[in-house]
């Protein structure tokens, strides 16, 4: 079976990555889209995570560079649920498609490993994408995978980000380790 996995960052799929290596008869490929990651520095360090995770076990991974930071300024609406069902839609639609011509038989997301996303939310719209493009969407709890993905990556000194990944998100984190970016027309 051919799995496309869309990758929102290392940390979040390294551990789903190794689950899946270790299924019999399992192809695995990766889509990194993520067009929310702002600012291009972020974007970038995200990037090269995931682009060192693809390297290290051997699992392609297409990078699509689209940056939608304008479009999250200007359209999105400020409550939370609202635009993170926007962004999953946006993402999901693009893994299924890219899926679909690529040959894929399946696609997840490592979204899916978070605790913080709504699983509910995004199965239903993974289900939704998979239907118009004519595959199939593989939900799975991966959850339980998220401390050891946490970990690795943190071993293997991956970037690890701080905040969702929005323009958004980026104000409303308080971590005490986020980095300090200075965005035009900050919120």
């Amino acid at each position: 079976m051919k799995m496309l996995l869309h990758i929102c960052c290392a940390p979040c799929a390294v551990a789903i990555v190794e689950k899946f290596l270790q299924e019999q008869g399992m192809e695995l490929g990766g889509l990194f889209f993520n067009p929310n990651i702002h600012p291009k520095e972020e974007f970038d360090k995200r990037k090269d995570a995931v682009l060192a995770m693809s390297q290290e076990y051997g699992v392609p991974v297409s990078v699509n560079e689209l940056n939608m930071l304008d479009y999250w300024r200007s359209s999105l609406p400020a409550d939370k649920r609202g635009r993170c069902s926007w962004c999953y839609s946006v993402r999901l639609e693009e893994a299924a498609r890219y899926a679909a011509e690529n040959g894929h038989d399946v696609f997840t997301t490592s979204l899916l490993i978070s605790p913080y996303q709504d699983h509910e939310l995004i199965a239903s719209i993974g289900e939704k994408a998979a239907s118009r493009h004519g595959i199939r969407f593989h939900y799975e709890d991966f959850r339980p995978l998220y401390r050891a993905g946490r970990e690795r990556a943190r071993g293997k000194q991956w970037y690890m980000q701080k905040y969702c990944g929005c323009y958004y998100s980026y104000a409303e984190s308080d971590h005490p380790k986020k980095p300090i970016y200075f965005m035009e027309n900050d919120l």
